[in-house]
């Protein structure tokens, strides 16, 4: 419920600032950010891969190989230049080997892109959305956080007041 909630809160949030929402790729010839490995996507069959020894692309789907998206930002970037305010919002994909309960292999990302927007600028932006995300979490799922408070941590009301009432310290 919180989830849902959340999703409709950040395009809600966009909207009323004027930004464009993108449908950025999720199977890319792109990696992004070049900071892990990326998930191959292939409708060639893996025994004629392991055969051959190399992947001849030209003969795949795509012609070229291809992979799930780590980041939506090569889109977010580009049009960002073309239209302004710009943000992206989908699943992404990391294929690193971490093997811990942080780590995700697959997540949504959201993603704003400001074009000639400055470091404080996206600091400010960045507050924003956290606090508007907090206090729109306080309204409208109430009985959630509610429970989340008798039994996972008792004292999460009063760090989301704080959250959403003091500055965030630069």
């Amino acid at each position: 419920r919180i989830r849902s909630r959340m999703a409709q809160a950040i395009h809600a949030f966009y909207l009323d600032k004027g930004f464009y929402y993108l449908h950025s790729p999720l199977i890319t010839g792109s990696d992004c950010e070049g900071a892990g490995e990326m998930f191959r996507v292939t409708g060639l069959d893996p025994a004629d891969i392991e055969k051959q020894g190399k992947i001849d692309f030209s003969r795949d789907f795509f012609g070229q190989e291809a992979n799930l998206t780590v980041s939506g930002q090569l889109s977010a970037e580009m049009f960002a230049l073309s239209l302004g305010d710009v943000y992206t919002f989908s699943p992404t994909f990391r294929a690193e080997n971490s093997n811990t309960r942080r780590h995700a292999a697959e997540f949504w990302m959201l993603e704003p892109e400001m074009a000639f927007c400055d470091l404080g600028g996206d600091m400010d932006h960045a507050e924003e959305l956290v606090k508007y995300l907090v206090g729109h979490a306080m309204e409208y799922c109430k009985d959630d956080l509610d429970l989340f408070m008798r039994f996972v941590d008792k004292t999460l009301g009063q760090q989301l007041e704080i959250l959403v009432n003091k500055p965030f310290a630069r």
